[in-house]
């Protein structure tokens, strides 16, 4: 019944908080536990077109999106009040208690939910997929400092001690071996597009990796070498966009042939580019959160390149000093060495294998034995 669903509050303005929100889901479902997720620019339709727009912005420019991960937002004054309250009314009357957010910019909700229901109880926690706070809780915490006194806060890594706490599941089967992998590298800047990925493909394929490359618009699909393949995002989709069953969907992947992408596949358990990692050797991007979700499922070793703020400049320190991860001018150093990534494909296989109870199946416990707060 409604009332024990958890629902799982992300955004789309980043897929590092929206694909994990999902994965976290779709592990409650597996778990017994009934999950939704709720998308924030459902809330603020008439700015949707302004997102895209800064999207692609970000992807042409990472000075720009450097620059917009500094400038706090308080998208409070922006949501549709009807929106909102139709959304508040539908919870109250389903009497929904159970909140997992993701994203900062579901807070604002939140406290009017708490304060609508009072004095019914209200279990609402904040879930951190990187080892900093990302741009939408930096924002919160400009306007608000005490929020966190309001909720429960669970961080996945603690940067501070080296630990992985609760990671996310991706698939509950073991990752591929080492020799079971192709020679190849994947190449991509995260959900957005963003950083300095695309420099580095014309040095990679000159020392003969063959490549994965993620194109962010049809035209960076081309010009690659013989062994080269290149993947995409149906640009069509948006992840505020519901399939016919009115669920949230993982990014639609397609491969770019001859020109075209226009099969693109969405497998509804997990997203399809993380089947493409698992089969290669190194991810070289940027150490976002959904990059590091998808190397420690994947055991896929990361080559790390320009972190995109704090956020992920932490992330990226976690991933080397847990051996998961060498920053690209430390490979290069080394020569380019692929016993180097074997050996970190070995500390992510044995993390794999050891790491302490993943996020969802330990709220799922937590859920069982006593209160979720």
């Amino acid at each position: 019944m409604a009332a024990d669903t958890v629902t799982v509050l992300i955004s789309g303005f980043g897929l590092g908080l929206y694909v994990p929100g999902l994965l976290i889901a779709e592990r409650l479902k597996r778990l017994g536990v009934a999950a939704e997720t709720c998308v924030f620019e459902t809330l603020i339709a008439d700015k949707q077109e302004q997102v895209l727009k800064s999207r692609q912005a970000c992807h042409r420019s990472f000075q720009v999106a450097q620059f917009s991960a500094r400038v706090p937002m308080d998208l409070s004054k922006s949501m549709d009040e009807r929106a909102v309250g139709q959304l508040l009314e539908r919870w109250e009357e389903e009497g929904r208690s159970e909140f997992i957010a993701l994203s900062g910019h579901w807070l604002h909700v939140l406290d009017r939910y708490r304060e609508r229901v009072f004095p019914r109880a209200v279990h609402a926690e904040i879930v951190y997929v990187d080892c900093g706070l990302p741009p939408s809780w930096t924002s919160v915490k400009h306007y608000d400092p005490s929020y966190a006194d309001r909720y429960r806060e669970i961080w996945i890594y603690d940067a501070g001690v080296k630990r992985l706490n609760h990671p996310i599941v991706v698939a509950d089967a073991s990752p591929p071996s080492w020799d079971e992998r192709e020679r190849r590298l994947i190449v991509h800047g995260g959900g957005w597009g963003m950083g300095t990925y695309r420099t580095k493909i014309p040095e990679l394929r000159e020392l003969g990796f063959s490549l994965d490359i993620v194109a962010y618009e049809l035209d960076e699909g081309t010009g690659g070498g013989e062994e080269d393949r290149f993947y995409m995002v149906d640009p069509a989709w948006t992840p505020w966009r519901r399939n016919a069953d009115g669920a949230l969907m993982f990014p639609p992947l397609g491969e770019i042939r001859d020109g075209r992408a226009d099969r693109f596949a969405d497998r509804g358990d997990r997203h399809a580019l993380f089947d493409v990692t698992s089969r290669t050797m190194a991810i070289v991007g940027k150490p976002g959160a959904g990059t590091l979700i998808d190397s420690l499922a994947s055991a896929t070793p990361l080559v790390m390149l320009e972190p995109f703020g704090e956020h992920e400049k932490a992330n990226a320190g976690l991933w080397q000093s847990l051996g998961f991860g060498i920053p690209y001018e430390e490979w290069r150093a080394g020569g380019f060495s692929a016993e180097v990534l074997e050996s970190l494909h070995d500390r992510l296989s044995a993390a794999g294998r050891t790491s302490g109870t993943d996020y969802a199946a330990h709220y799922a416990k937590r859920r069982r034995t006593a209160d979720p707060t």
